[in-house]
């Protein structure tokens, strides 16, 4: 079976703690906490890293945004030093993974260079690293891809349509079909997007060919009335099981 990520939204009023914790008894093989997802997701506070692996306790998968502001993905120095602290601090709270993305300024590529700064900080701390929808972003996705592969990133978040749009996974099934069938099983594919228990069948019947490696994403897909709930989690796991 794919396995299933839960995205939390620490700033969505509800509990870190409940939220994780609903995840983590519905099924969800891992979760990515952000901080902020009104700004699309940034990095969460210590404490609710630590609040999130009490929750999530006796597997890993805590992953961890890192994104030190709101806007794009070009980072200087100044920036990428913050972005090195975090990934320290949320390696000391408990985090399993990170997850970031960095960009050439206007230039729509993989700044290879500040990410093999950040992939040296990750190494330092064992953790499992995914390079976020920045990936969307990118003029070339099959460049960046192989980029990712070459440099040794765990994983890529992805919705096969173009960043910044409202397009879901399910308008991107034909680009994610020539991502997965590219990657080869050589880095794992998250697919993001608008993912929900109703579409997992529509999103996945096509995408999960033999020796691929491959995993859902879902955020509103795991709410009820804007609240990560167990059920919803379950619903999402029980759609996701036949694949």
């Amino acid at each position: 079976m794919i396995g299933l990520e839960i995205c939390i939204d620490c700033d969505s009023g509800q509990l870190v703690d409940e939220a994780v914790a609903a995840a983590f008894e519905g099924g969800a093989a891992t979760v990515e906490l952000c901080g902020a997802m009104a700004c699309d997701g940034l990095t969460p506070t210590q404490k609710q890293v630590v609040a999130a692996r009490r929750a999530f306790s006796t597997r890993p998968g805590l992953m961890v945004m890192i994104r030190p502001r709101p806007g794009g993905f070009c980072y200087g120095q100044h920036e990428l030093a913050t972005m090195r602290r975090q990934i320290a601090m949320v390696a000391a709270a408990g985090a399993d993974g990170v997850v970031f993305g960095v960009l050439h300024q206007c230039e729509r590529r993989i700044d290879t260079a500040a990410l093999q700064v950040l992939l040296a900080t990750s190494a330092e701390f064992d953790l499992c690293v995914t390079f976020h929808r920045a990936f969307d972003a990118v003029a070339d996705p099959f460049a960046a891809l192989k980029i990712l592969i070459d440099v040794g990133v765990n994983r890529i978040l992805t919705s096969g349509t173009p960043w910044a749009t409202e397009n879901s996974a399910v308008d991107g099934i034909e680009q994610l079909q020539q991502i997965i069938a590219s990657a080869a099983g050589r880095i794992e594919i998250v697919v993001g997007g608008g993912i929900c228990a109703s579409n997992i069948q529509d999103v996945f019947a096509t995408l999960v060919p033999a020796r691929s490696r491959v995993s859902l994403h879902a955020h509103s897909g795991a709410q009820q009335g804007g609240i990560t709930t167990v059920s919803a989690v379950q619903a999402l796991v029980a759609a996701a099981r036949p694949f």
